[in-house]
């Protein structure tokens, strides 16, 4: 899975999904090849084509054509906007007032690209089986990837239900390389979750705690064990929640110093449990690249160092939280006068940066984020920008070639699995292991301990430790309390059933059974 691993082919199999096969060993990627008359029974006809087809899954995740709609705007987007500590300069304004409308293209790249992971899914599931029974391919790699699949799936499912609510839970192939029936209504939020849930306590026992370099990247008992508890505090079932988040105990770490968790170098990282992969050993980095890159960082990077972009910007309401001496802060967002915390993204030494401090000889380039007295560009003007998804100093904006990055994207830890952990404790009236387990988060980033703990600690703690990454939104929401948090700490009302996203318009238009979030 990793950039080591695997030439990328592109398969058609009859059975109508297309599918990423892997062969050999090498750094470059391949681009699509005419394969027609391949057979699915070829395709999981051995170890290696199988193993290919399961990655063909995982390639869902990592963007579509033009490498930055799917993780910016489907996925970053959502979970950040929302919070209210992260806004855009451009014209994505919707979610300040949660008026997002039906026919985000968005949510419904979201619902098309995840239900296409889901369909793949389903197909390897039907044939996996077969292969092992017949001995095309071995029992224990077998078994292993039909736990990939089924992680897989309740990935993809958990990704749509905690931003629509309760969507068609389709477990068995369609036909094509889609899961859904062309009518099928919707699952509720809780029946979703319960597949999700099934499909995770399913792959554990066949997936392994880690894997040799050539497979980093591809799913373990720890990122599985992750997601069940996930899914089991969406049901409220915190006892279960608890016991799949105690399983990590002993197998995953957290990183000494949080500034190190997003280092572009630090790729699956000790504390990381599931990260998108990427691969920038391409020579064009500039518009047009396709899949397998990302261009969150050009769109988080301050323009007057990109030449283009900085639409996705941090606020001050966001940098002022943070407590005295807290060491996320700066490994969150900077300001007006800041110098970037890691010492590989020296602002100064970015390519695209003519501003300087000593007018008029114009020798030395300015290292800080604009100035308090000049903030650089940004919503209002204000000048606070993501830290976490601008750590690749290769990637360095318009003009040089280096618009995209192959910076890997986080989407689960373990910090947010420890205080997930609390959380549930605190439901379960456990206050003491709730502020044992909180208190360890609180350690690392420098801060006194908690002796008393309320929800309120606990959505405060997310906010400080996930912001900026795929996840908070759905923390708040999934805890119950987003409407309460966020007038709490940013005064502003959400619409009732706003916490919802709503389903897309063109989704719905061909489906008669789909119906529409109460509220929109």
């Amino acid at each position: 899975m990793n950039k080591k691993s695997y030439k990328i082919n592109l398969l058609k199999i009859t059975a109508g999904f297309a599918i990423l096969i892997a062969i050999g060993c090498s750094n470059e990627f391949l681009q699509d090849k005419n394969t027609k008359g391949i057979t699915d029974e070829v395709v999981f006809g051995s170890d290696l084509t199988a193993t290919a087809a399961i990655s063909g899954i995982y390639d869902v995740l990592q963007s579509d054509s033009d490498g930055r709609e799917y993780d910016t705007k489907s996925l970053f987007v959502p979970a950040n906007y929302t919070t209210q500590d992260y806004e855009d300069s451009g014209a994505d304004t919707e979610f300040k007032t949660y008026n997002i409308g039906t026919d985000s293209g968005r949510f419904n790249n979201l619902w098309i690209i995840n239900y296409k992971g889901i369909g793949r899914a389903n197909i390897a599931l039907q044939k996996l089986p077969k292969s092992i029974e017949s001995g095309s391919i071995s029992k224990d790699l077998g078994n292993r990837l039909i736990a990939e699949s089924k992680f897989l799936r309740g990935l993809l499912y958990t990704m749509l239900a905690q931003n629509f609510g309760g969507v068609p839970v389709v477990v068995n192939p369609s036909g094509g390389d889609v899961a859904v029936d062309d009518y099928a209504p919707r699952n509720t939020q809780d029946e979703t979750f319960a597949q999700v849930a099934a499909d995770m306590e399913a792959a554990i026992p066949n997936l392994p705690w880690s894997y040799g370099p050539e497979d980093k990247g591809r799913a373990t008992k720890a990122t599985a064990y992750h997601y069940l508890g996930n899914a089991y505090m969406w049901m409220k079932q915190y006892d279960k929640a608890a016991k799949a988040f105690e399983a990590l105990d002993g197998h995953a770490q957290l990183e000494a110093d949080f500034l190190n968790v997003h280092a572009a170098a630090n790729r699956n990282g000790k504390e990381s449990l599931f990260e998108i992969q990427f691969y920038d050993k391409a020579s064009d980095m500039g518009w047009g690249r396709n899949d397998n890159v990302t261009a969150l960082q050009s769109f988080c990077m301050p323009n007057e160092i990109s030449g283009w972009g900085g639409y996705i910007n941090a606020t001050k309401v966001l940098y002022d939280s943070f407590e005295s001496g807290d060491k996320r802060k700066f490994a969150t967002v900077i300001g007006p006068g800041d110098v970037h915390p890691d010492p590989l993204c020296q602002i100064k030494d970015f390519p695209n940066n003519n501003i300087y401090t000593d007018a008029p000889a114009n020798t030395i380039k300015m290292n800080t984020a604009g100035t308090v007295a000049k903030p650089w560009t940004a919503v209002s003007n204000a000048g606070y920008f993501c830290v976490k998804t601008w750590r690749d100093p290769a990637l360095t904006g318009n003009g040089n070639g280096k618009i995209f990055g192959g910076q890997n994207l986080i989407l689960a830890r373990y910090g947010e699995s420890l205080i997930s952990l609390a959380e549930c404790y605190l439901n379960l009236g456990k206050t003491a292991e709730a502020i044992t387990t909180i208190n360890k988060i609180r350690t690392r980033a420098g801060l006194a301990s908690l002796t008393a703990i309320t929800t309120t600690n606990i959505l405060d703690e997310y906010r400080h430790e996930m912001a900026g990454e795929f996840t908070l939104w759905y923390l708040y929401r999934r805890s119950g309390k987003a409407t309460e948090y966020i007038k709490l700490r940013h005064n502003i009302t959400i619409p009732a059933g706003r916490e919802l996203m709503p389903l897309p318009k063109s989704q719905i238009d061909a489906n008669p059974n789909l119906v529409q979030n109460t509220s929109y």
